[in-house]
């Protein structure tokens, strides 16, 4: 029953009645056929399975493998065929791995049916191997007779001379450092240049000329400013105290005072300011005032006002009733405070922790709070509820904040919010934006 050594599988494939394929196969190597491409006999357009075993190698036996139902037969070297039902019935094939398998001998020849497609095998001596070529020796040719002459001698030449450098670099000594003491006086003057006088400070002096001179320049001032005599003076004051009653009595409320009155040839300014004559300036004639009294002007249609009889009251002659004592409080801020209560997110992705979401929500729940009080002061019944709808970028940064809801009829709250979440970042890093509502909840404590 065992092969002998050197023999080798032949096979052949048919299909649709042609011989599509025949192929000598190395000894002891499994062969498999199916329809994909890492079989040994590979039948593209056919109805085989992917892959099956069709022989392999124990050593240097060969196996057949078939499964039940499978058409096929066995002849051997006196011409007898068996087909796969009787080797199972007979006990020469047996069960492996879901079929059947039965040792080969070399003389045996046979055939197997998968289908559409006819497998013909048997075993042959193994063609001999053909010789490696090898080439001439004139077509081989010379490595040196091949070379471009002018490229092999630029190179050579090239190689030589960097060569050359190279040694003679080597081989030249290093300058010795030169020391600041040993460097040539005409280049240290250069390399050191000499160091300039610092310019005089003559401003200063200048300044002191200049403060030194200002007492002078006044004395001399005062010498030739001419002294005025006392008469010249005092016609001055005189014009000065003339055209100042002259604009009170052209001036409104000053225009009245000025009007003159039935009782002397003077005007209200002389009864108000008193009797004083020849008054010098406004701030003596107030000096003089006694009381206040209602003057008429003749020319605005005459009469005194109100039927009185005009005479002078002073301020302590007028009385107020209820004369109690205010008193006054010291400023304080009224102080508010304010509910404030999230609801659940609306979250249209599962990327994003509910859990996680509210904690950093309540970690910064402070600064919307803020926002609340702040219009709670102006308002203390404000109260409602204000949605925000936002996007979580990629990043963990929120964009597109906006109001979806807002019943608490403020929008500076609203405002306030969505101003203070645009600089948030969450730690969340979804792969794609994903929209947000947060319902908040307002309400005042007290």
């Amino acid at each position: 029953m065992a092969a002998q050594q050197g023999k080798v599988l032949r096979v052949g494939v048919i299909q649709g009645g042609k011989i599509v394929e025949e192929r000598v196969l190395p000894a002891r190597q499994p062969v498999t056929i199916g329809t994909s491409p890492r079989n040994t006999i590979v039948v593209a357009h056919s109805e085989l399975p992917p892959s099956f075993q069709v022989f392999s190698c124990q050593g240097e036996r060969h196996t057949l493998h078939f499964r039940e139902g499978m058409d096929g037969r066995i002849q051997g070297a006196q011409g007898t065929a068996t087909d796969f039902a009787a080797l199972v019935s007979q006990g020469h094939a047996k069960a492996q791995g879901g079929g059947y398998a039965v040792p080969l001998r070399e003389d045996e020849r046979g055939k197997i049916v998968l289908g559409e497609v006819t497998l013909l095998w048997q075993f042959v001596a193994p063609p001999p191997e053909s010789p490696r070529p090898v080439l001439p020796k004139e077509a081989k040719g010379n490595h040196f007779k091949s070379m471009d002459r002018l490229f092999v001698s630029v190179l050579v030449g090239s190689f030589l001379l960097h060569s050359g450098v190279y040694v003679a670099l080597a081989n030249t000594d290093l300058p010795k450092e030169v020391t600041l003491e040993e460097i040539p006086e005409r280049f240290a003057k250069v390399l050191i240049p000499e160091k300039q006088p610092a310019p005089k400070k003559v401003e200063e002096k200048k300044a002191e000329v200049v403060t030194e001179a200002k007492p002078e320049a006044k004395k001399d001032a005062a010498e030739k400013k001419p002294v005025e005599p006392p008469e010249q003076v005092a016609a001055k004051k005189a014009a000065r105290a003339a055209a100042v009653a002259k604009a009170v009595q052209s001036k409104g409320i000053l225009k009245v005072l000025g009007a003159l009155g039935p009782s002397s040839g003077g005007g209200a300014v002389a009864d108000v300011f008193g009797a004083g004559g020849g008054m010098g300036d406004v701030a003596t004639a107030l000096s003089g005032a006694g009381g206040v009294a209602l003057a008429t002007d003749p020319g605005a249609g005459g009469g005194r006002k109100g039927g009185g009889q005009g005479g002078k009251a002073s301020i302590g002659d007028l009385a107020t009733t209820g004369g109690g004592s205010v008193g006054y409080g010291t400023k304080a801020d009224v102080r508010v405070s304010g509910s404030v209560q999230a609801d659940e997110a609306e979250v249209d992705s599962a990327e994003i922790d509910q859990q996680k979401l509210a904690s950093f929500v309540r970690a910064r729940m402070g600064l919307i709070k803020a926002c609340y009080e702040n219009a709670l002061k102006r308002n203390p019944g404000l109260k409602g509820k204000v949605a925000i709808r936002f996007t979580i970028l990629e990043t963990g940064g929120l964009s597109d904040i906006t109001a979806a809801v807002n019943t608490l009829a403020s929008p500076d709250v609203a405002s306030c919010i969505v101003g203070t979440m645009r600089t948030w970042r969450t730690q969340f890093k979804p792969s794609g934006p994903v929209t947000v509502e947060y319902p908040f909840v307002f309400s005042p404590v007290n």
